[in-house]
């Protein structure tokens, strides 16, 4: 009958409760962790949130590409979302790439490149752009055969090789002797 008394009280901020024997403190304390835990989680995600930048997502240099593909709706020969061939314009890697600055994985970087040169070429803008991006592509190629596969964005082996065959019939210069390139036709 003792071990029904009470042995003292644990409590929060939230509630106060009695402890009536060691099984039950130890119940108690758990709930009590749990509940600290989820406020640290709940406020870490905050935390990230609001670290979001106003919830803007980071820009891909492949999809930004592809909608400065899209002609005026009007039917101009214009383009629908100029702003897009600036971002590309603008944000051109000192190596010739676009993607991310701050990771160099090869075929992400290759196949956002070959996109925005396509970009440029389809408008016929910066010359310079787009043969320093082919440059690019040229000399880091290769490299895809000797990335971890891990490293390939989904769908690589389906967009890749379309993203070639829309830059050969616009009249881009796609070096078709590599062994990489055989490899994903076959």
């Amino acid at each position: 009958m003792s071990s029904l008394k009470p042995t003292g009280v644990l409590q929060n901020k939230y509630f106060s409760v009695p402890i009536c024997n060691a099984m039950r403190f130890q119940d108690l304390a758990h709930k009590v962790y749990r509940s600290n835990k989820i406020k640290q989680h709940i406020y870490a995600v905050r935390l990230m949130l609001q670290s979001m930048d106003d919830g803007e997502i980071s820009i891909s240099a492949y999809d930004t590409a592809w909608v400065a593909l899209v002609k005026d709706i009007n039917g101009s020969d214009t383009p629908q979302f100029p702003s897009s061939l600036e971002w590309i314009a603008n944000n051109q890697l000192a190596d010739g790439s676009w993607g991310d600055k701050s990771i160099f994985l090869a075929h992400d970087r290759i196949i956002n490149t070959l996109a925005c040169v396509i970009a440029l070429k389809s408008w016929n803008l910066h010359i310079d752009k787009r043969e320093l991006g082919m440059s690019f592509i040229r000399e880091n190629l290769s490299k895809i055969g000797d990335e971890n596969a891990v490293h390939m964005p989904i769908g690589f082996e389906v967009a890749f090789p379309s993203l070639i065959e829309i830059g050969k019939k616009i009249g881009i210069d796609i070096p078709d002797d590599s062994h990489v390139l055989r490899e994903i036709y076959t």
